[in-house]
């Protein structure tokens, strides 16, 4: 499915990633990066301070997910990670998702591989090329 994303007023076609997000806000109304309206959102279309729930889920089968809880402590973040492991001649897209404790330095990391496995660290500085990335 193609998806259409607005960009400085024009539109451009965006297929989806092999892992999105999603949030569901405390009204229980949901926002999808690849929503149910066929637009591409962005993150930080997300209203930040009525989310209860962000999700990460494979585009591809919605049963796959990681649901985290969010406290009004929590400041959420989702970027990705692109990586090239020696031997291999592309870069790997990893996704990395978590939060930290606004009051504290604590942050919890969660890095979504190419085979679906799930790395989770307080640290963003893992070396991820130990783990065998050839998908």
């Amino acid at each position: 499915m193609i998806y259409t994303f607005i960009k400085n007023g024009e539109p451009e076609e965006v297929k989806p990633e092999r892992w999105v997000w999603g949030v569901v806000y405390k009204d229980d109304s949901e926002l999808h990066q690849f929503g149910n309206d066929k637009i591409f959102h962005q993150i930080k279309e997300i209203k930040w301070e009525e989310v209860k729930m962000f999700t990460m889920y494979k585009y591809d089968d919605m049963e796959r997910r990681i649901d985290l809880l969010v406290m009004p402590e929590m400041q959420l973040f989702h970027f990705y990670r692109n990586i090239r492991p020696a031997g291999i001649d592309h870069f790997i897209k990893v996704y990395v998702f978590g939060y930290k404790i606004k009051e504290t330095s604590r942050v919890c990391y969660h890095f979504i591989l190419p085979d679906d496995r799930i790395i989770i660290s307080n640290r963003d500085n893992i070396d991820l090329t130990k783990f065998e990335l050839t998908r």
